[in-house]
């Protein structure tokens, strides 16, 4: 059927409009190279959570049918499997990324759950452990007010009796100083009220009562000293539990051993597949211009690691 020099003419014309030009008939025929489609329908999760764009996928389907030319079925089913590939290796690398994600965010948590043979935190948390250090601070003050008390006390004259009241202080010097002291049926160190201490120490240990000033003032200073090492302490623990979590989340950025080995598995599962439909399409193309192609080589390659041969 020959084409009228009339129809021709509105051929050209009709070339020199340049196509669609609306926004709303260039998303129309958008897609109008997808003639098969058979693998976009199922490649692509359209429901539920995690719900895939088909429209990113038929775009990518479009663009490697630009790229790569395909003429009839069988290569359009070919560059359908190159898409297909390709998004699935895409949305393996965002199951890696899911896996990172699901060990970072759950690793300071993991670290302040984990209990000991007492079945106790191992760790304390930042929050718990400032709570112990304010704990600490305020007994620390209350030993420095009851140290500078007994040193005005001891300064003026006053008697030893005056001290009795402070209860703490005198348990204190009990426990400290119990292998001094006759012991029970149970073999515990008797326990003294006060006036009492002061009088045994005085017939047994032959400690005066200057003596026992030193000793009640020496009391306080240790006490003292002891929180304030505590403090200390507890400040590094902090800091230990801080580079810790560091470590932890740093190792943390890669999957475990048995994730890994799955994710490569099935990453080269999928490489493998979209190679060789590569592959496969390059060759029918250049069979279709007549070139001169050689038949396919299978390699069966049989890998041993051991040390035998």
């Amino acid at each position: 059927m020959t084409t009228s020099e009339k129809q021709l003419r509105a051929n050209r014309k009709n070339a020199q409009k340049g196509g669609v030009k609306t926004p709303e008939g260039r998303a129309i025929v958008k897609y109008n190279a997808l003639k098969h489609g058979l693998l976009a329908n199922e490649a692509v999760v359209t429901v539920g959570e995690g719900a895939e764009n088909p429209d990113e996928f038929n775009g990518l389907l479009a663009d490697l049918k630009a790229q790569l030319k395909p003429e009839g079925t069988l290569e359009e089913m070919l560059v359908e499997k190159i898409a297909a590939a390709y998004w699935r290796l895409r949305r393996a690398y965002t199951y890696e990324v899911g896996l990172i994600r699901k060990r970072l965010d759950t690793a300071t948590d993991d670290f302040y759950r984990k209990k000991n043979w007492e079945g106790q935190p191992r760790n304390e948390t930042d929050q718990q452990i400032d709570e112990e250090i304010k704990q600490s601070a305020e007994e620390m003050k209350g030993w420095e007010k009851c140290g500078k008390r007994l040193s005005q006390m001891h300064n003026s004259g006053k008697p030893l009796d005056d001290t009795f009241e402070m209860e703490d202080l005198w348990d204190w010097l009990h426990e400290k100083y119990s292998y001094l002291l006759p012991r029970d049926a149970n073999g515990e160190a008797m326990l003294f009220p006060p006036d009492e201490l002061r009088e045994f120490l005085n017939k047994n240990a032959c400690w005066n009562d200057s003596y026992i000033w030193e000793i009640l003032i020496g009391v306080c200073e240790g006490k003292i000293k002891e929180h304030g090492n505590e403090i200390k302490g507890m400040e590094k623990q902090k800091e230990k539990n801080r580079l810790k979590l560091q470590v932890i989340k740093k190792l943390g950025s890669i999957p475990s051993k048995d994730e890994l080995d799955r994710l490569l598995r099935y990453e080269g599962a999928i490489e493998r597949q979209f190679y060789k439909a590569l592959n496969q399409l390059e060759r029918l193309q250049r069979l279709r211009t007549g070139d001169n192609v050689p038949a396919p080589v299978e390699v069966d390659v049989d890998v041993n690691t051991g040390g035998d041969r």
